[in-house]
């Protein structure tokens, strides 16, 4: 009769053992899929790669537009800069710099390409064209990273490694012409700057 006794209770305690054994399979599965969402949601959140040529750009065009050694007018005299004023003879000065002819070796460099954003000898970064329309008047066109633009123009619109992207702002500005040594002397008139921007 104790046989009987002690082989129940085994058999009771081996029935228990595969009891919680079963019970914890689905808390397996589900500790697994927790663990699988989890990698997936990391993998998805965080980023590997960022895509910062828009604020290159915006950037650009504000130290343009705010830089005393860029297009803007500066009075010499007192010392101020008129950001938004845009000097018309140093910006056909510049225009000249950069729209003459050059070999790939001999780039056209400006004021703009060594003093307003310099970003080494061979910029792969950026290449802008500014063009300023006056009502009545021809418009004016000036280069930054003129061999750069040239380069990027035809690669514009392709994705991938190989392609450039392209952005395109606009400013009203205002447009002193004459005499370089103040403000209110000369001819002021309003206009419009166009950036085209590659990258």
């Amino acid at each position: 009769m104790e046989k009987n006794n002690i082989t129940i209770k085994m058999n009771n305690k081996r029935s228990l053992i595969s009891g919680e054994v079963i019970m914890f399979i689905p808390r397996i599965i589900f500790l697994v899929a927790v663990l699988f969402a989890f990698v997936i949601l990391v993998k998805i959140l965080i980023l590997t790669a960022f895509d910062i040529m828009e604020v290159e750009a915006k950037i650009l065009v504000e130290r343009m537009l705010f830089s005393r050694d860029g297009i803007v007018y500066y009075d010499e005299s007192i010392e101020r800069l008129y950001p938004g004023v845009i000097d018309l003879d140093k910006f056909k000065e510049i225009s000249i710099q950069t729209d003459r002819s050059y070999t790939l070796e001999d780039t056209a460099k400006s004021i703009l390409d060594n003093e307003t954003i310099y970003y080494g000898s061979d910029n792969i970064l950026i290449a802008a064209n500014l063009t300023l329309f006056q009502e009545g008047e021809p418009d004016i066109s000036v280069y930054y990273n003129k061999k750069g633009y040239d380069r990027w123009a035809p690669k514009v619109g392709f994705s991938g490694p190989g392609g450039g992207k392209k952005f395109k702002m606009t400013k009203n500005v205002l447009v002193k012409e004459g005499n370089p040594d103040s403000l209110y002397s000369g001819a002021l008139s309003s206009g419009t700057l166009s950036f085209i921007m590659l990258s």
